[in-house]
């Protein structure tokens, strides 16, 4: 009987066996079936981190276009165009110019990239590119009504640092949590993705709604589609999948103002080489009286004045002077009118009419330098500044900071700009910082 119960043991022990080996099987089936599903799941997040990097390169690239188009803009440093809507039947990459009075809906639509319509003003040029974000989207972009040409009631917008403290007809931006990040903004640029689930891009020209998308916050909606003005950057998911950037308009105005005063130091520098090496003498300011851009005798410091102050009185030492400004300088009718205010320069004391334009004393800026003259731009009001009354327009410091507002002593200074400080200042000279 013992080699029959060893044999019944035997073929009892066989089992197990068997049935770890299926659990093998089974466990590695299961991990290969898991790393299959890990592996689409990377590769989709891959994917989507792929078009994520497209889409930041894409709107970098036409938030750089747009400033570049504004502040180089000749008529009005600054200005921005009009979006490309599909209040005519399509989207060709044009700016549409409205005929009528301006309103909401012709703030919104796609970023222009080829040219303006008429009747908007030269020049008609686009942005000069054609992005696309990483799904294939074309790029959308709102703008504030302060910043574009009004064909009828307002013409150029009247751009300037007093700008920024207008306080009505700026975008807002809210962040996923429906704070604002800022309620001062001039352009929004956005990237609408794939479609989400009720959008139809089908057609010539699908309505804003189509591609952009309404995030919600608590019991707060807030649509970028919807003409408000208002835009957010939600968290994506299902229903919301926009991302975006924005201009605002304190950034917008600040490069207007580095361009003026960079043509005002060209300027400067070419009436300089017309006459000798000297410029003429500047209107000073007064609290007793406002400024009427005429040169002052013998004032060094002030705002530019319309026509140079000379004494052109044949064998005085200012008769090889020029009498007028070089072309295209600081000629009325132009968006000079809008930034004459705020810019100021001074003169070395022997670069003036009648000074021998050479250096015994010149400007310094920062400790340093032989500077023949400096342009100087006041920029947004800050804390403690006015800029209403004949008074306060004809007080320095209510437009310059730190050594800029004390011009007597010849020096100057330049530094970033804070809550305290904003002016912004180039030379006129030899020096390789003045070229």
């Amino acid at each position: 009987m013992m080699p029959m119960r060893r044999r019944a043991a035997a073929q009892t022990g066989c089992c197990p066996a068997q049935s770890g080996v299926v659990l093998l099987v089974m466990l590695l089936i299961l991990l290969l079936s898991s790393s299959y599903v890990l592996l689409g799941r990377l590769n989709h997040v891959s994917e989507i981190m792929i078009q994520d990097q497209a889409t930041a390169q894409a709107l970098a690239e036409a938030r750089a276009a747009l400033l570049g188009w504004a502040v180089g803009h000749p008529d009005r440093p600054g200005m921005l165009p009009y979006p490309d809507r599909n209040s005519d039947g399509n989207y060709d990459g044009n700016s549409d110019c409205p005929a009528a009075a301006v309103n909401v809906n012709m703030l919104l639509g796609r970023l222009p990239a080829s040219g303006q319509t008429t009747p908007c003003v030269a020049p008609l040029s686009g942005l000069g590119i054609k992005v696309t974000d990483g799904t294939g989207e074309q790029l959308w972009y709102a703008v504030s009504r302060n910043l574009v040409y009004q064909p009828t009631g307002g013409g150029y917008p009247a751009i300037s640092p007093a700008l920024p403290d207008v306080s009505t007809n700026w975008l807002t931006v809210r962040d996923e949590f429906g704070n604002v990040l800022s309620d001062r903004v001039a352009a929004v640029i956005l990237a609408p993705g794939a479609p989400l689930r009720g959008q139809n891009r089908a057609g010539a020209a699908p309505a804003p709604a189509n591609y952009l998308d309404t995030g919600t916050i608590g019991a707060a909606s807030y649509g970028n589609a919807d003409f408000d003005g208002e835009f957010i950057a939600a968290t994506r998911g299902d229903t919301f999948n926009d991302q975006l950037v924005y201009i605002t308009a304190d950034e917008l105005v600040t490069l207007a103002e580095r361009r003026v005063t960079r043509e005002a130091q060209q300027c400067l520098r070419s009436y300089a080489a017309a006459s000798g090496g000297k410029m003429p003498w500047a209107d000073k300011p007064d609290p007793a009286a406002l400024p009427d851009y005429v040169g002052d005798f013998g004032e060094r410091f002030g705002r530019i004045p319309g026509t140079p102050y000379v004494d052109a009185t044949p064998g005085s030492p200012d008769a090889a002077m020029q009498i007028v400004w070089p072309t295209d300088c600081f000629a009325a009718g132009t968006y000079w009118d809008n930034w004459r205010e705020f810019i100021f320069y001074d003169i070395a004391p022997g670069f003036g009419p009648g000074g021998v334009a050479a250096c015994p004393v010149c400007l310094e800026i920062n400790g340093g330098g032989d500077h023949h003259a400096v342009a100087l731009a006041a920029g947004r009001m800050l804390a403690g500044q006015a800029r209403s009354s004949q008074a306060e327009k004809g007080t320095v410091s209510n437009y310059l900071e730190g050594d800029n507002a004390t011009p007597a002593d010849n020096a100057f200074e330049r530094r970033a700009a804070d809550s305290t400080f904003n002016d912004q200042i180039m030379c006129v000279g030899p020096d390789a910082e003045c070229q």
